[in-house]
């Protein structure tokens, strides 16, 4: 499996931390499909945006309790939305004029976990301008894959290294997935944690486009990647996927 980064460590002075998680700018974390802990549940969490190792938020999912359960089928493409304090996230996009911390961009993986998050297959990646609240990143449910249809254990996820920090995201919702019979997971894993080992190497961030505030959007060929079947078991993605500009510092 590739190992990259896992941050689970605090290493940012609390007040510093209480200031920039009360901003309406900070950091990230998905709306659609709706998320373990967000003002769409009733578990709103002040730290929903954060990454994994504040306050000792865990790996995966940020520990929280279950959320809203969204239905998909295969072959479906989920419209991942982000979301951010002082936001409305019933409303896209959001009003101009607002400066989210996407950290310069980065790198971000969307996956699949049948088991409860045990183990994850990639559905799709995007590099340098990922995430970003004012557009949509679409990413195709493989049109083979099989059902999963506990959704205790069955978990849609973004992950997110970022450039301008050592920060690892990680955020889930649960759903139901309904599927083809004998289908089967993509073989890529996530590349921006070791799930197995969860090693920790804090040095590691992506390339992403170092632009503060609003980006140019999704780049097109990662977008087509990412909706037409390359993160598919037996498409093109293999074991490898793409170039996620993973490098230490």
């Amino acid at each position: 499996m590739k190992t990259s980064a896992l941050v689970s460590s605090v290493f940012i002075a609390a007040s510093t931390l209480l200031s920039v998680l009360s901003t309406t700018s900070a950091h990230m974390a998905i709306s659609n499909p709706p998320a373990q802990a967000g003002p769409w549940t009733k578990d709103l969490k002040s730290d929903v945006h954060a990454w994994i190792g504040y306050e000792g938020k865990k790996f995966p999912c940020g520990g929280y309790k279950k959320g809203p359960v969204t239905t998909y089928r295969a072959g479906q493409i989920i419209p991942v939305r982000f979301w951010t304090f002082g936001v409305d996230y019933k409303k896209f996009p959001p009003k101009a004029g607002l400066k989210p911390s996407r950290h310069g961009g980065g790198a971000c993986e969307f996956s699949l976990s049948y088991d409860g998050g045990k183990s994850w297959k990639v559905i799709g990646q995007y590099t340098k301008t990922c995430p970003d609240i004012y557009y949509e990143w679409p990413v195709l449910i493989p049109k083979n894959a099989p059902s999963c249809k506990d959704s205790n254990k069955c978990l849609f996820a973004f992950s997110w290294t970022a450039y301008a920090t050592n920060q690892f995201y990680h955020h889930c919702a649960n759903v139901i997935i309904n599927g083809v019979k004998g289908g089967k997971l993509p073989t890529l894993e996530m590349t921006v944690v070791d799930v197995k080992q969860l090693k920790q190497k804090q040095n590691t961030h992506a390339k992403g486009d170092a632009r503060g505030g609003r980006s140019s959007g999704p780049d097109r060929r990662e977008k087509q990647m990412s909706t037409n079947g390359y993160y598919a078991a037996g498409g093109g993605a293999g074991n490898h996927g793409i170039d996620l500009g993973l490098v230490r510092r």
